[in-house]
């Protein structure tokens, strides 16, 4: 046995000696073995929104059509919304659209403005007087009064007890236009009244030439006569021109009675349109 020793203890230290090699070839491994990288995880932190605009253009927010109509554009700061109408005002045979506005922030000036979007073309406005209550139903008709072939917008300007005036809005040299009388005053065609007054207009055509009449009539010099008058334009472009006048006295058998043909000294006949 004592023989043995010294060969067990040789392959002891044989042993030891593998051992210690596999440890020394095999510790510079574990050591520098990578950790696992936390950025691959989703992070429970918040995350900052970035303040720089994002490259793809945003779409703007498209104004609100006056009165909901489209084309007619948008409504201008300090006014509002009163009424609008299609028809053909230039004439194109495409339908355009007519506004018109209320002021509603104290200013000098008109307090009402009209503007015409044409289908093809421009945008035109204009300010005007009027004086009415019901600002709903300002728009009383369209009709060609001077027989261009463009539409022509009959606005209602003021209402009294008995008649009502009304004015003539259309496309002009310059643009969107009230008419006028030769003197540059706005024209004001006033119609219906009482049982003792009438007014009346009327549009006609005489050798293909457009005219507009006005006639007034009253039995306030006697109960038993009617005074009347009449009198007779011609359009250049919205401008009426006076060609007549004339008036008269029409007899009636008893005091108070009618005049014969009193529908036209009652009323506003225009190329089909009727207003009384």
């Amino acid at each position: 046995m004592t023989r043995d020793t010294p060969r067990s203890s040789l392959r002891i230290v044989r042993k030891s000696l593998v051992l210690a090699l596999v440890l020394v070839s095999c510790g510079p491994a574990v050591a520098t073995a990578p950790n696992a990288t936390p950025s691959a995880l989703p992070s429970a932190l918040p995350v900052a929104v970035s303040a720089v605009p994002s490259a793809v253009p945003q779409a703007s927010p498209t104004p609100t059509p006056a009165c909901g109509e489209r084309g007619a554009g948008s409504v201008p700061d300090g006014w509002a919304c009163a009424e609008t109408t299609r028809g053909d005002i230039d004439g194109d045979g495409w339908p355009d659209v007519f506004v018109i506005f209320a002021r509603t922030a104290p200013a000098n000036g008109e307090s009402w403005r009209a503007r015409i979007a044409l289908t093809a073309g421009p945008t035109y406005e204009i300010g005007f007087a009027a004086d009415v209550d019901d600002v709903g139903s300002m728009i009383r008709g369209l009709v060609d009064v001077d027989r261009d072939g463009r539409d022509d917008v009959l606005v209602e300007l003021g209402r009294g007890a008995s008649t009502e005036v009304v004015g003539v809005f259309g496309l002009g040299r310059s643009g969107l236009t009230q008419a006028t009388y030769q003197d540059g005053t706005k024209a004001r065609l006033l119609f219906a009244g009482s049982v003792r007054h009438g007014a009346a207009v009327e549009c006609r055509s005489e050798s293909g030439r457009a005219e507009l009449v006005l006639r007034g009539i009253s039995n306030y010099t006697a109960d038993d006569q009617w005074d009347w008058s009449e009198s007779v334009y011609t359009w250049s472009s919205k401008v009426l021109v006076l060609s007549s006048q004339r008036k008269g006295v029409i007899k009636v058998p008893h005091p108070f009675d009618p005049p014969p043909n009193e529908d036209a000294f009652w009323s506003f006949r225009c190329f089909g349109v009727d207003l009384s």
